[in-house]
């Protein structure tokens, strides 16, 4: 069954690339610092946010999907061996499509980056660093595994600089909110959005 695959690729990026640092930090917090897990999890930014925060976050979101759709980037890219939006290809506007695209933009990919770059590297940049100075630190730290982009779809290196851009955003709003609820809704968004584009744009 085609959902099988999905959910099983969710589930382990949840476990491994999310599970295992924040078990970490975890472990390290309660061992040093003796806190309790709610105000671990509290400084990992895994609490609610203010309304105006999410209301921002979904500004940014919007306005980010809004690009992608008027932009109309080349699909072909997309479609080459390595990019993790080649298995939506063909798929078109339909519960595949939007199931797949959630679990990879939403769980896969959005919670996982979202909790170890601005909840776990971002939120201890902030608590050392000057607002500015933790917020283009975690922005470059984010832009690393990114530059994948250059190996698996060199022609989309303008994705770049817009990658380094929404993270310096998604950093702002999770350092002044303390949650990872706005960025993780900004980088879900973005990463929903490429799938379902490309499951669109390649029917035949």
């Amino acid at each position: 069954m085609w959902l099988v695959l999905p959910v099983v690729n969710a589930l382990i990026a949840v476990i491994v690339l999310a599970g295992v640092p924040f078990l970490g930090y975890f472990i390290w917090h309660k061992w040093r610092h003796k806190r309790r897990f709610v105000e671990i999890a509290r400084r990992a930014g895994l609490q609610g946010s203010s309304a105006r925060y999410l209301m921002i976050s979904a500004a940014i979101a919007l306005a980010v999907a809004g690009v992608l759709v008027l932009w109309q980037p080349p699909v072909a890219p997309f479609l080459q061996e390595g990019s993790p939006q080649r298995p939506f290809a063909g798929l078109g506007w339909g519960v595949q499509a939007i199931v797949m695209a959630l679990l990879y933009g939403v769980v896969q990919t959005g919670f996982v980056e979202e909790l170890v770059f601005r909840g776990l590297i971002a939120g201890s940049l902030a608590r050392r660093l000057p607002l500015v100075w933790a917020n283009l630190l975690q922005a470059l730290i984010f832009m690393l595994p990114h530059l994948l982009i250059l190996k698996t779809m060199p022609q989309m290196w303008m994705l770049l600089p817009l990658v380094f851009v929404l993270a310096l955003a998604m950093g702002w709003v999770r350092i002044k909110s303390g949650s990872i609820l706005g960025s993780w809704l900004v980088h879900a968004t973005l990463n929903v959005t490429m799938c379902l584009m490309v499951a669109v744009r390649t029917v035949a």
